[in-house]
């Protein structure tokens, strides 16, 4: 009986790694140097090589002078001695004929991307509908992550990182398509969460809840929903067009409880536990609970007041470096949240920014709650040349169109203009 080769296999999809058989192996250089490029693009090239001129400007732009082509050879020999250093059979891979440079050698070699495409490609050329959802889901647990991730400025790259991210997403749409005729929702679920771990900001949540409800996963879905609208609200910071709040509307409202009595109703709604100081909620939800106040203030009559916070640096301009962003704004976050009363309500509007909701107040005691978070936000970071700068204006002038939200900066004062 024949022995099979042993396979050199190279993953390329979400990071790059090399094996020989069982065993992973790494090549002594960078993943960004140019002799690992030089490497990746003769893998990918495969039998049909690469010509020299094209190596040449794939690795060193337009223009070829007699410094590139030396810089090239000493490329290819670098190479040839990287590769010697490794597991691999000692062989000659890297070989030249007519200006065509190949990857060569006795041992067989398999991509991951390759692979991935053969497989998706043959799923869509099989007739029977769920033999062709096998296939699909087949195809798709090869695809792990974006092609070469770490040479995203590489145009060989960038073209087919674009064309496997679209066949991926063909695969998954056409795969959920043909388990969700048949009632395979657990299988369904299980590809669509996968690929919003690879891509959790292309709306694959929207996927994964039509699974849940169809099969009865109420808490799971709603949990789905909140971990999503927390993702692209909070932590991205995503533009919050109306049509992307609609979308997340549509979800909320697909999600029903069983049926259950009155008290068990009454404890899901509660508030688990006692937490001082005001409330805070996703943006989604502090929309509509503005607009139900706003309707609220129609008959009650009471005051309430809509502040802006905005960290700045101590000339009002952004703060670049997201780490001290990042730990600023949780640190007026705790500040809000300690200054302001229970029955007040805030929210995460931007990277950089807090909606604050105050009840029952005058414009006078805006000042004061605003002062009194500066007090708190100054404890978290004493010394620091930041400051918090503050609008705020009467929801009833918002909703009557007679004013806007306006100036407010660290200084001890605020002002409310009239438009």
């Amino acid at each position: 009986m024949k022995k099979e080769k042993t396979v050199f296999y190279i993953h390329m999809l979400g990071e790059l790694s090399f094996s020989y058989g069982e065993e992973v192996f790494s090549i002594k250089c960078s993943n960004t140097s140019k002799v690992m490029q030089l490497l990746l693009i003769l893998l990918r090239a495969g039998k049909e090589g690469v010509p020299r001129v094209q190596l040449l400007e794939a690795l060193y732009g337009n223009a070829e002078t007699q410094d590139t082509k030396n810089a090239f050879r000493i490329l290819v020999f670098r190479l040839r001695k990287l590769l010697e250093d490794t597991i691999i059979p000692k062989d000659n891979y890297i070989y030249v004929e007519k200006g065509i440079y190949r990857f060569g050698g006795h041992m067989p070699v398999q991509i991951d991307a390759e692979i991935f495409e053969q497989r998706a490609n043959a799923a869509f050329l099989n007739e029977d509908r769920q033999e062709r959802a096998d296939a699909l889901m087949r195809a798709c647990e090869v695809y792990s992550g974006e092609f070469l991730p770490f040479l995203p400025e590489e145009e060989w790259v960038s073209e087919e990182n674009i064309r496997y991210k679209e066949l991926y997403f063909h695969c998954v749409r056409e795969g959920c398509n043909l388990m969700r005729e048949s009632g395979r929702y657990e299988e369904m679920l299980d590809l669509c969460s996968r690929a919003t771990k690879i891509y959790p900001y292309e709306e694959w949540q929207l996927v994964q809840i039509d699974c849940l409800l169809a099969m009865n996963r109420y808490k799971e879905a709603l949990n789905v929903y909140e971990n999503t609208t927390t993702l692209f609200f909070e932590e991205m910071g995503l533009s919050r067009s109306e049509k992307m709040l609609e979308r997340f509307r549509t979800m909320s409202s697909q999600i029903h409880y069983s049926m259950g009595t009155l008290a068990d109703i009454k404890n899901s709604l509660k508030e688990k536990e006692f937490v001082p100081g005001a409330y805070y909620c996703g943006y989604p939800s502090f929309i509509d609970s503005y607009r139900i106040i706003s309707r609220t203030i129609e008959r009650s009559g009471q005051s309430i007041f809509l502040m802006l916070c905005t960290i700045t640096d101590n000339r009002g301009n952004p703060i670049e470096k997201e780490e001290i962003l990042n730990k600023q704004t949780e640190n007026l976050s705790q500040a809000i949240g300690r200054s302001l009363r229970r029955g007040d309500l805030y929210t995460r509007y931007s990277p950089n920014q807090f909606l604050i909701l105050l009840m029952g107040i005058n414009q006078e005691d805006c000042e004061i709650t605003y002062n009194r978070i500066c007090l708190r936000f100054r404890e978290g970071c004493p010394g620091q040349k930041i400051q918090i700068r503050y609008y705020v204006s009467s929801i009833a002038e918002i909703k009557n169109n007679k004013g806007r939200l306006s100036f407010g900066a660290s200084a001890n004062r605020w002002k409310k203009n009239r438009s």
